[in-house]
């Protein structure tokens, strides 16, 4: 097949050959390949690639029909895909025990009932944690719905962070250390202990609960009674420090590390490529993987060595991302080895093939639309010229987009798909991870490597491409909700967001902005392998957290936030190591490392923040220029 050749210029035994026409072709491919050959003025550019996206794309609908229409046993797994989906194990869970009115109740030995346990935090991911305890439980009774309520009148909670507090003054000197004290002192073993408020959202309204203590102890270690037991000894040191109005809760959860030719220019947002050509261009954000074994992650940043060790100039560049994401062995150290290099892709296999499906889906799309365009063309009245030239010009745009994205699809097919010709680069620098590098307990995951120069011919500086997924103006509206607050601050309209400076460490600790009710927020995005552009709320303090290898750290902490559609999105997943966390200014926060999953959902993402990250890196690379990233680093 000519994946060129105009379907108008086709014979019909050709069409039937290809499987566009004739029996069990599927009626959408048959429409089109009709429309196209009766209105060949307005659709005769359509060719046969764009119908055979189609075809792909209608014979895997076929396929999953006939698995969805076979029974499944009852233990046959299904993922979700968001917390209100038909597939989704919270909904799953409401089902089981929404006409179960012992679960309503508290059944001994439990000490929360079954229902509170499973929906108290209703709404912070797709697969919410369970709650173990919390110190309001008498005070501050849960909602429990008669039988048979609506799953949407559960009430939905949002973590956002804690600013401007007595709380904030002494979380880190008195607070957190204390805490962590008292509860290796009772045998606790914690995966982490961190700060959150929750806005909850019910029956149309919406409120701020009080400031939570909110911890996560390693799952089967401890239960209920214990943490009930331990939380008297926290309140007692709230109270000593005169911090007033806190809640205490507590709940299951492990830190888990989300791992998983020249690159092209950052194409304008009036250009077709633009979103779909994001992992093979030179915005920051570039899904990597190790060659080895297809390990994927995120590009964090590049900068110049400008120098090298011995003082010589040096004109490499260079990558950061996690040491886990570089390195299968994450507990030695690792310098460049010339006769055995580790080579760093651009984009693993899977990410490639992802991107491939993207661009098909989007032909697919466009041929849609073009018909449409084609068909409202023909029906406008001919003295109506204002919607003739419109229309007309518009399908002229489809067919352009469509002829671009094809030959974006050209383009990944013949200078992307062999893995030595999306080498990115050999790593150069790539020590154990750590926690013990200093008395901040930060963690050091950390890696770089060397850059082909060849690769960046496009490279201008460290800019992350926001994708096609939000409008400027809806992003503005997601990192500054109040409109008063937004005035003067702005996304830049093409949607490239110049990273200008890594947050200094104090500053960090008050809001950036406010929400419509007036409470204080600070909103962050980062831009992923796995979930592309997401954005989060910051935590304002520092988490405490501590692997199941009892390894002790401090991390910087962002929380799930509500889509513009209204529903949750995970801010992270597996893949998404290394991503840069940014603020709406073009503010560097953090360099996202792990999270804690429950399920095939994210409800809580670690990072270590990018001034530390920067103070690393000038150790090993003391002249090290950020391409006009300014910096401090205390």
């Amino acid at each position: 097949m000519d994946p060129n050749k105009k379907i108008v210029d086709m014979t019909n035994e050709e069409l039937t050959a290809l499987g566009f026409t004739g029996e069990n072709v599927p009626a959408g491919v048959k429409r089109i390949v009709d429309a196209v050959k009766a209105d060949p003025v307005n659709l005769g550019s359509v060719t046969c690639f764009a119908v055979e996206c189609l075809r792909r794309d209608a014979a895997k609908a076929a396929r999953q029909d006939d698995v969805t229409d076979q029974p499944h046993p009852p233990t046959s797994p299904t993922p979700p895909t968001s917390p209100t989906s038909p597939t989704s194990p919270t909904l799953t869970v409401f089902s089981q025990l929404s006409t179960n009115s012992d679960a309503r109740t508290v059944v001994s030995p439990d000490l929360i009932s079954e229902y509170e346990m499973n929906f108290y935090y209703h709404g912070i991911s797709g697969n919410p944690p369970k709650l173990l305890w919390r110190s309001d439980l008498e005070s501050n009774p849960f909602p429990i719905p008669p039988v048979g309520t609506n799953f949407y009148k559960i009430p939905k909670k949002t973590p956002q962070g804690v600013f401007n507090t007595p709380l904030n003054d002494v979380w880190d000197s008195t607070i957190a250390p204390q805490i962590l004290e008292s509860m290796k002192a009772r045998g606790l073993k914690y995966s982490a202990l961190k700060t959150a408020q929750f806005s909850i959202a019910e029956d149309g309204k919406e409120r701020l609960g009080p400031i939570v203590i909110w911890i996560a102890v390693r799952p089967n270690t401890t239960n209920a009674r214990a943490v009930r037991d331990a939380t008297p000894d926290i309140l007692d040191i709230l109270t000593r420090a005169k911090i007033t109005g806190v809640v205490v809760e507590w709940y299951e959860g492990s830190v888990v590390r989300l791992d998983g030719p020249p690159l092209m220019r950052v194409e304008g947002n009036t250009n077709a490529k633009f979103g779909f050509n994001h992992p093979f261009h030179t915005g920051l954000c570039i899904p990597i993987a190790r060659q080895s074994d297809d390990a994927q992650g995120t590009l964090t940043f590049l900068f110049k060595e400008v120098k090298t060790k011995t003082g010589e100039p040096s004109d490499r560049i260079l990558a950061l991302t996690n040491k886990h994401v570089a390195s299968l062995v994450t507990t030695a150290d690792y310098e460049l080895d010339e006769a055995d290099p580790q080579h760093i892709l651009v984009c693993g296999d899977r990410r490639l093939a992802r991107a491939i499906t993207e661009v098909q889906n989007a032909v697919t799309t466009g041929l849609r639309d073009a018909l449409r365009l084609a068909g409202e063309l023909k029906d406008t009245p001919k003295d109506d010229t204002s919607a003739l030239r419109r229309r007309k010009n518009a399908l002229e745009d489809k067919h352009e987009d469509n002829a671009n994205l094809k030959a974006l699809l050209d383009e990944v097919d013949a200078n992307w798909k062999d893995t030595n010709g999306r080498r990115f680069g050999v790593v150069d620098w790539a020590p154990h991870i750590s926690v013990r590098v200093d008395d901040r307990r930060y963690t050091r995951d950390i890696a770089t490597f060397a850059v082909d120069n060849e690769k960046l011919g496009n490279f201008e500086s460290n800019i992350v491409d926001l994708g096609n997924q939000y409008t400027a103006g809806q992003l503005e509206d997601l990192f500054w909700p109040v409109a008063a607050v937004s005035e003067g601050r702005t996304i830049p309209a093409n949607l490239q967001l110049p990273i200008r400076r890594a947050l200094p460490r104090r500053p960090v600790i008050n809001a950036d902005t406010e929400n419509k009710n007036g409470e204080p927020l600070y909103i962050v995005a980062k831009y992923g392998n796995t979930t592309k552009l997401t954005l989060g709320c910051y935590s304002g303090m520092d988490a405490y957290t501590c692997t199941d290898l009892g390894l002790e750290s401090r991390e910087i902490v962002v929380y799930n936030y509500t889509k513009a559609s209204g529903d949750m999105g995970d801010f992270s997943d597996h893949g998404d190591s290394g991503s840069l966390i940014f603020t709406g200014d073009g503010d560097a926060l953090a360099m996202l490392h792990s999270g804690m999953p429950r399920g095939l959902h994210n409800h809580v993402t670690y990072g270590t923040p990018i001034w530390w990250v920067i103070k690393q890196i000038l150790v090993k690379y003391p002249d090290a220029d950020f391409y006009g990233m300014t910096y401090t680093l205390d």
